[in-house]
């Protein structure tokens, strides 16, 4: 064991220590590869510091999975609040969030997405993660449209899934950051553009 991974750490640092092996070991070998006791011993620890943090491989995704997520939403905040003055700029405030966490995340991100599926407890995870996007974009937007109801929530979502489809061939290379960008402003501006107050 390397002296360096063994020592004492406060327990947010060991936890982020953690989660940042397991994003090496999806990104190296994949989310099969992924278990505790290979996070634990990767990290040089042993198998009950990882369990003690994350109880269980579907806690690790979830903690892994919630870290890009908290990425993406603290990037988006910051930048709503110091621009966003038209449709158009929110439109690109959050593409930019989006394909800017796909890029410093990687194509990993979407992996890990795809293994938080299968279980009840994962889609209920998955679907609460959804509809906090849905909330910060339909705040984002409310000062510039008003979408009718139901319809409103279900364009809202298809713009998520477009967004994360773009986002993910951006992180994947199939196309440049700034055309991903541009493409997903321009969803959401012409999509919503309809219902502008």
């Amino acid at each position: 064991m390397n002296a360096a991974a063994t020592k004492k750490l406060p327990k947010a640092e060991r936890r982020a220590q953690l989660l940042e092996i397991a994003q090496k070991i999806v990104r190296e070998e994949g989310t099969d590869a992924l278990t505790l006791g290979r996070v634990a011993e990767r990290a040089g620890v042993s198998k009950p510091i990882a369990y003690e943090h994350f109880g269980t491989r579907a806690g690790l995704l979830k903690a892994l999975y919630s870290a890009y997520n908290d990425l993406q939403l603290d990037a988006q905040r910051q930048a709503l609040a110091t621009a966003g003055k038209t449709l158009g700029d929110v439109a690109v405030i959050l593409g930019e969030a989006y394909v800017n966490c796909a890029d410093s995340v990687g194509p990993e991100a979407g992996a890990v997405y795809a293994a938080l599926s299968g279980t009840e407890e994962m889609e209920g995870f998955r679907q609460k993660l959804r509809d906090g996007y849905l909330a910060e974009y339909r705040d984002a937007f409310s000062r510039f449209v008003e979408l009718p109801e139901p319809l409103g929530g279900a364009i809202l979502s298809g713009l998520l899934g477009a967004a994360e489809a773009v986002s993910q061939d951006a992180a994947a290379g199939r196309i440049s950051h700034d055309d991903a960008v541009a493409a997903i402003a321009q969803m959401f501006t012409a999509t919503l553009g309809q219902f502008r107050r």
